[in-house]
């Protein structure tokens, strides 16, 4: 029987890609004929589901010439070692495909780990909740949401999960990826016939998915199904996931109804712009990692002038390290008046109002049409750009941001994903209009502030 078996495989190699036969049919064992069924062993589930939906009607039409009583094919899990078939079969060792997906592993940014967020009350309940994944402690729902605005930490905390089981528990795999990179990896592999590959990455090697930057989703049918059914399987085996955003998924244009339900399970874990003491902590932290030496008045200086987010705070400090440096003086007050002055002066007084005039402007319309129902392609466009630059200038919300110009919170989030979208694609006509308008604007904040 076993030279039957061999004969069947010889055919099926014949008849399908190396690269298939070598993956999926090289490492079926052959267990026997019973009562009419030929059952064979599979790696595990994800195996046997391929062969059943990929391969079963060609294989059981090969069977059936070397095995005439077989009229059915029955698949069961083997465990993952060298069976007596194997060990008398000359030639190469085969490598278990799931070991092959797990090398090399995610790079993760060394300098993101749970030790190094500071802590507050903005971010706590974000914190213990990404601790809690990356730890292995159970909770309601071992599938978190972590949603801010850009630059408050989603990134630093989906960073840390995956530093912490890399380092705790380097047998669990972890795959990490924004969905940009989820998108051109499943295109990839859709041109190159690995889809199967790219599915097994995803599902079965999987036991925690980190997931950064929802929003890309908008729009993106295809991509949102294929997330679904990895969400769907990762859930029903109890493995994690941690996704970053934005917005709330239901804020999210274009999202699918099947998506933003899956999402809307996930518990929400919010990420504020941090506190006086937060940014306080978050100043000395830094300075500390950069060897440097900062005054309690400059500190205090700092933490009450830079509102923004922590990416602000890094560069203040980062503006004022190289001063000191170049000039080769030590860190004053005084100096730290400079250097804020020269990087953040300009900003506050870009308003939501002060957008408007310089886009009006620019595109030669008045401020009626821009706030009008109009949809002529011109005021389209201008009305689309300013509220892109309302979100990207000021700190305004999205509902405030909509009653300047008539809208719903809606209307402005689907505006700034379409044009964050389009400043991403090279040699884009409406990137150049933002170009340009992004010089009118600063330039006569520029002017105003001498």
């Amino acid at each position: 029987m076993d030279q039957k078996w061999q004969e069947v495989k010889k055919e099926l190699q014949r008849s399908l890609p190396k690269g298939q036969y070598d993956l999926w049919v090289s490492t079926i064992d052959f267990l026997g004929v019973q009562e009419g069924c030929l059952v064979v062993g599979c790696r595990n589930r994800f195996h046997m589901d391929w062969l059943r939906e990929k391969l079963q009607e060609a294989l059981l039409s090969i069977v059936a010439r070397y095995f005439p009583e077989v009229h059915k094919l029955t698949y069961q899990i083997v465990p993952e070692h060298q069976t007596e078939a194997e060990e008398r079969t000359e030639g190469p060792i085969q490598v278990n495909f799931g070991e092959l997906i797990r090398r090399p592993g995610p790079k993760f940014n060394p300098r993101f780990t749970f030790d190094q967020f500071v802590v507050g009350n903005c971010n706590h309940f974000a914190y213990a909740t990404s601790l809690a994944v990356a730890s292995g402690q159970q909770f309601y729902n071992q599938s978190v949401y972590l949603l801010s605005d850009a630059g408050l930490g989603k990134s630093h905390l989906s960073h840390a999960v995956g530093n912490f089981l890399l380092k705790q528990q380097p047998q669990v795999s972890v795959q990490y990826v924004t969905t940009e990179q989820f998108a051109n990896e499943m295109v990839s592999a859709l041109k190159n016939g690995s889809i199967e590959a790219f599915k097994n990455r995803f599902r079965s090697c999987c036991d925690v998915l980190l997931l950064e930057r929802v929003e890309f989703l908008s729009g993106k049918e295809k991509l949102q199904s294929e997330l679904v059914y990895t969400l769907d399987e990762l859930m029903d085996q109890g493995k994690k996931v941690l996704c970053t955003g934005s917005y709330y998924p239901k804020d999210i244009p274009k999202l699918t109804s099947e998506l933003q339900s899956r999402l809307s399970g996930f518990l929400v874990a919010p990420i504020e712009r941090p506190d006086f003491n937060t940014r306080m902590e978050i100043i000395k932290r830094k300075t500390r990692n950069e060897n440097v030496v900062m005054p309690a008045e400059v500190v205090e200086f700092l933490a009450d002038r830079i509102t923004g987010d922590v990416r602000q705070i890094e560069s203040c400090i980062v503006g004022i390290i190289a001063k000191t440096n170049i000039l080769g003086v030590p860190v004053s007050l005084r100096l730290a008046q400079e250097v804020t002055q020269t990087m953040l002066d300009y900003l506050p007084k870009i308003t939501v109002s002060h957008i408007q005039k310089v886009v009006c402007e620019s595109f030669k319309i008045s401020l009626e049409e821009l706030n009008s129902k109009s949809r002529r392609k011109e005021i389209a466009t201008a009305r689309k750009i300013a509220m892109y630059l309302c979100r990207q200038y000021t700190t305004q919300s999205l509902a405030s941001i909509g009653q300047s110009f008539k809208r719903s919170h809606s209307a402005v989030l689907h505006a700034v994903t379409e044009m964050s979208a389009e400043m991403k694609e090279q040699g884009s006509k409406l990137k150049r209009q933002v170009d340009y308008v992004v010089r009118l604007l600063e330039t006569s904040c520029l002017s105003q502030s001498r």
